[in-house]
């Protein structure tokens, strides 16, 4: 079995102590800025160099995410922090932007980057874009399967990373525009607001049928009871989610899986039962999920009751007394009626007060805020949580063991020798006097070499090339233990410093700029006849939607005297070959490919024009220079200011496009919340199609309405309650240098089309509810 690295994430100081001492490989921290963990601790400069020295001297990697998506007046000072964090060792940068991708590239020779989960790699050919275009590393979207993973891994011969345990998006990372559009704090900028946390409810339009609860709120992925699957994909690594978790969280979730992992490689057995119950313990909601590994997309791997940690269950009240199930302790932490909860202050059994309780005791529990039919659940275990605590309490308490070879001769100084990672190190000391009294006796001088410094090195064994009777302070041999396990420690840490050699730069090819143009985007027949009526010159038909009246193949192929482009899923896993098998038949007949997919890219590139929508995630001028190179038109991100669009625009010579009407797109999710609520959609109950048969929508707090559209692949898009409207900014766009403005209709009708076209073309304006977006307001 092939060594796989065990990931692990660090908020603080304390879990990376707790990461390392517990056995992970490789941990992965974010700074003070630039991280897609914003709200997490984080690490200033001088904690950094303190946290990659420690991890260093215990061999243990580190990566740092710089990865959030860059503004034009941020990517200057990313740049500069990367150069920092390359000279003081960091083995690795995980990047999003594709911008400072490519300045990294430019100007730091050698340095490792990995491609962010937030890349949305999903397929083989948009692993083999990013592995040719210089990633040495792609972290793996959450939505692939084991088949999918080993293809990826093994045949492809891509390093991956995988997610094993911990938190789960329901939209496809990178992908998820909700958090921004809906409250202005970007997921891409590492500060989402976790929105599909929330309450919802999903209405069928014309039945009126409805269902609620937190139905975008995913349980956490748990890949613990499915290692020997996972180890065989020929991923790399193994990551565990969870930067804004407690210490205590980090060493028990490592914990388990290093055992897990160890046991594996040993052909030793699990005991899979106690360690699933202490990662339970650690955090769940409602459990835990094999997500997506075998293929599920249902409602079996969804928290629909409870979007927070719900515990184990403990036991019900009855008569004011509990039977537990679980063993309890005073100071662990009880959640009941769903969101109450309490600390436990008092435990009695029979009247008398115990300071912990077994299961099967029946108890009485203070303080008594709960009521007779409560349900208990414990989602705080205080004995739990002081074990683990105690295995970093003292940041060197794991110690890598040494053999040493010690010369104690008469007139001759102390010599220590011993190997390490390959090297030898060899220190003296103070000679060795004739003893006047009492000689030292061997155990003595064992004694003193066989203690602790203050790093990870111990001696656990001497070998005494020559030993005679003579004196030494004892403080002498103390001194020369402690230099020459300094000098270890001193050498782990300094090799992994470096300068920076700056590489070839390389020549961009000049860019040619062409002639306005508007491009129209339809979804349905209807959309469709609305821009033939009204002499569209540009139209991107949609030809996937699960909708009645979708456009097909035929529908297109019979029009002429116009441009013809399709639009092709963002988001292609199994179906990609079936899907360029269309595009193959369909290429006489279209003039390009509108798609975020870097896999339909890789492909087509050459072949056709190529235009990218906006979730191509462009913020900054070098992720234009970067997409520029594969596409025709890149499309800039909706999260951009005017101000911005004006500073990008100002630097890039080439066609840029960017989208002034239509519902942005908020999230792309694998699991469809209509086939899994409304459609009975789970592991053993099929989906109904109740897309096919109705339209729906989910509404939230806000009694704001989000049309969900569904795909023939199965996959549900939620859309913005209202459409983003930039039609009277559109001469402004212009003068900053766009050239290319794209008009998306999703759930309109004819005359709505009709209305919009007359608004762009001939300036009527429409009186209805839109929003400008961030064009004004920005994103945090």
């Amino acid at each position: 079995m092939n060594d796989i690295e065990l990931l692990a994430p660090a908020g603080s100081i304390e879990s990376l102590y707790a990461a390392v001492l517990n056995g992970a490989d490789a941990v992965y921290l974010g700074g003070s800025k630039f991280s897609a963990r914003a709200y997490a601790s984080n690490f200033d400069d001088e904690n950094m160099e303190k946290a990659v020295d420690y991890a260093h001297s215990y061999g243990v990697k580190i990566y740092v995410t710089i990865n959030t998506l860059m503004k034009e007046n941020e990517i200057d000072e990313a740049v500069s922090y990367a150069r920092f964090l390359y000279k003081i060792g960091v083995d690795a940068i995980l990047v999003q932007d594709t911008g400072l991708f490519k300045m990294l590239k430019d100007s730091i020779e050698g340095v490792e980057l990995h491609a962010s989960t937030q890349l949305t790699v999903h397929n083989g050919e948009g692993a083999k874009f990013f592995k040719d275009a210089g990633f040495h590393r792609i972290v793996l979207s959450r939505e692939l399967s084991l088949k999918e993973i080993e293809y990826i891994s093994k045949e492809l011969d891509i390093e991956t990373e995988i997610f094993v345990h911990g938190a789960l998006c329901v939209s496809y990372s990178g992908q998820c525009l909700m958090s921004s559009m809906i409250g202005g704090r970007s997921g891409n900028r590492g500060r989402c607001a976790q929105s599909c946390r929330l309450p919802y409810t999903l209405e069928a339009q014309k039945s009126k049928q409805i269902h609620k609860g937190y139905l975008l709120s995913p349980k956490d992925i748990s890949g613990y009871n499915i290692l020997k699957d996972l180890l065989k994909t020929g991923t790399s690594s193994l990551k565990i989610e969870g930067r804004m978790k407690r210490p205590e969280y980090v060493a028990g979730v490592v914990s388990e899986y290093r055992n897990a992992i160890d046991s594996l490689k040993k052909n030793k057995s699990i005991d899979y039962i106690r360690g699933d119950k202490t990662l339970l313990k650690l955090f769940n909601r409602e459990g835990f999920s094999s997500a997506f590994f075998y293929k599920n997309t249902g409602r079996d791997m969804m928290a629909y009751n409870m979007p927070k940690n719900s515990g184990i269950k403990i036991g019900t009240v009855a008569k004011n007394e509990v039977k537990l199930t679980e063993n309890l302790s005073k100071g662990d932490g009880i959640r009941y009626s769903n969101e109450k909860g309490f600390t436990v202050s008092k435990i009695l059994i029979n009247n008398n007060e115990v300071i912990h309780a077994q299961a099967g005791d029946t108890v009485k529990i203070f303080p008594k805020q709960y009521k007779n039919g409560d349900v208990l659940y414990k989602t705080s275990d205080n004995e739990l949580n002081s074990s683990l605590k105690e295995t970093f309490s003292d940041k060197y308490k794991r110690k890598i063991f040494l053999n040493a070879k010690v010369i104690f001769k008469v007139g001759s100084p102390l010599t220590i020798s011993t190997e390490y990672n390959g090297k030898e190190y060899k220190a003296e000391g103070k000679i060795v006097e004739n003893a006047i009294n009492k000689p030292l006796s061997m155990e003595k001088v064992n004694d003193n070499l066989l203690k602790s410094v203050d790093n990870p090195y111990k001696f656990s064994k001497i070998n005494y090339d020559f030993f005679e009777d003579g004196f030494l302070p004892i403080s002498a041999i103390n001194e020369v233990r402690r230099e020459i396990l300094e000098e270890i420690n001193s050498y782990e840490i300094k090799k992994h410093k470096r300068i920076i050699k700056k590489p070839a730069i390389r020549q961009l090819e000049p860019k040619v700029k062409t002639e306005e143009e508007i491009y129209y985007i339809a979804y349905s027949k209807d959309q469709l006849n609305a821009l033939l009526d009204n002499n569209a010159n540009n139209v991107v038909v949609d030809i996937w939607s699960h909708d009645l009246d979708s456009i097909t193949v035929e529908d297109f192929k019979i029009i002429n005297n116009i441009n013809i482009y399709i639009k092709v899923p963002n988001i292609i896993k199994q179906e990609f070959n079936s899907i360029c098998k269309i595009i193959d038949n369909v290429l006489p007949f279209i003039k390009g490919i509108y798609t975020a997919n870097v896999g339909i890219v890789n492909k087509y590139k050459g072949k056709t024009q190529l235009i990218g929508d906006y979730k191509l995630n462009i913020m900054n001028s070098k992720a234009l220079e970067f997409y520029s190179d594969y596409y025709n038109i890149p499309v800039l991100s909706e999260e951009l200011t005017r101000k911005e669009i004006k500073d990008i625009c100002k630097k890039v010579n080439c066609d840029i496009g960017y989208t002034i009407y239509g519902r942005t797109e908020l999230m792309i999710n694998e699991y469809c919340v209509i086939g899994s609520i409304a459609g009975g959609k789970s592991t053993n109950v099929p989906c109904n199609r109740a897309c096919e048969r109705d339209k729906f929508i989910l509404i939230d707090r806000m009694n704001e309405k989000f049309p969900v559209k569904t795909d023939k692949f199965c996959r549900a898009r939620i859309y913005n309650s209202v459409p983003l409207n930039l039609i009277r900014e559109k001469e402004e766009l212009e003068s900053f240098g766009i050239n290319k403005f794209f008009i998306e209709f999703t759930n309109e009708n004819y005359s709505e089309c009709e209305n919009i076209i007359n608004w762009v073309c001939s300036g009527v304006e429409v009186d209805d509810e839109y929003t400008k977006g961030h064009y004004r307001r920005g994103v945090e």
